[in-house]
Parts: C-alpha cells; structure tokens; sequence
C-alpha cells in the first residue's frame, strides 16, 4: 500500500515548495541522546527579548552520521508530516536531493541494499535518519500502532522528492 500517489505526492510537495518559500530553519543541538519519545525540547516558545523572533521547537531526534550536503546550487527545502497508518510503505524509493527524517511518534523500519545484502533498522520515536541522494530504500510500519515522521527534504530546483525504483536484488 502506498502512502499517496507519486502524482499526488509530487502536487503536495510543489504545494509546500510554494507554501514554505522565504521560510527559515532553526536547529538545536540535542546532546548524545535521542529526544525523549520523539517530543520537541520545549512544549512553550524561547523567551526573547523585545523585537527578537520567538522560536517554538517542532520536533527533535537524534540521527547517526555521517551526513554530507554539498549544494552549490540554490535549492528548494520542503518540510513534510508524513502519517503512516498500520501497515502502510512508501514503495521502493530513492530522492534527487538529501533528506532529514524525524520519527516524531511510533516506529518506522527502514530498508534498504549494501554490500551485496539487504539491511533493516527500526527507527523509534526521539530517533531520525539521513537518506542520501539516489539511496534506494522502503520505510515500512508493518506495526498496529500508527507512527509519525517530519522529513525535511533538500532538493534542485524543479525536481519532485522522490523518484520510484524497482526492489534491490538482495531485498527480494
């Protein structure tokens, strides 16, 4: 089961290009722990002083590295909620430009091929991961329990976020 459709996906995330245009990141150093259960480091906004913006923290995890991003080249960044309902998939995958995942809630199993093997890592709530341009891999929530994932998404100018990819040979 897919989550949305390519065609669909593609019109929601040209949707939030043209919503989160002029948008700013704020990131917070977490530590050497995940966040706890995926919940933002503060539920209250920063205290500021007058005129300063206040800053209300989305969400927080811990992802392993390392992380490279060479852009030289103006870029579009999309943040997205992604719901995965019990047994939902996003269908083997890869994406143009890199991409920052935040298990916000539940847990997601993430797939994917290297050395010549098929590798599987549960990734829980307070924990993320980076997925590498042109990277194939499925996530997958084969569990009862829904799981929730905020994905930042860095890509070139007029490219879609994902491109579908058939099943690597040692994950059939």
């Amino acid at each position: 089961m897919r989550l949305v459709s390519p065609t669909h996906r593609a019109a929601l995330v040209a949707g939030a290009v043209a919503a989160a245009a002029g948008a700013a990141l704020t990131f917070s150093t977490l530590g050497d722990g995940p966040a706890a259960a995926g919940t933002p480091p503060s539920s209250a906004p920063s205290a500021s002083a007058s005129g300063d913006p206040i800053v209300t923290p989305l969400a927080a995890a811990l992802v392993p590295g390392p992380i490279d991003i060479d852009r030289r080249r103006p870029s579009n960044v999309v943040s997205v909620r992604i719901d995965f309902r019990a047994g939902d998939t996003t269908g083997w995958h890869s994406h143009p430009g890199p991409v920052f995942v935040q298990v916000v809630s539940g847990a997601v199993t993430l797939r994917h091929a290297a050395h010549g093997r098929c590798l599987s890592q549960v990734v829980r709530a307070g924990n993320g991961f980076f997925e590498a341009p042109g990277a194939v891999h499925v996530a997958e929530n084969p569990r009862p329990a829904p799981a929730v994932l905020y994905a930042t998404f860095v890509l070139p100018l007029k490219a879609g976020p994902e491109v579908s990819a058939p099943i690597p040979a040692p994950c059939r």
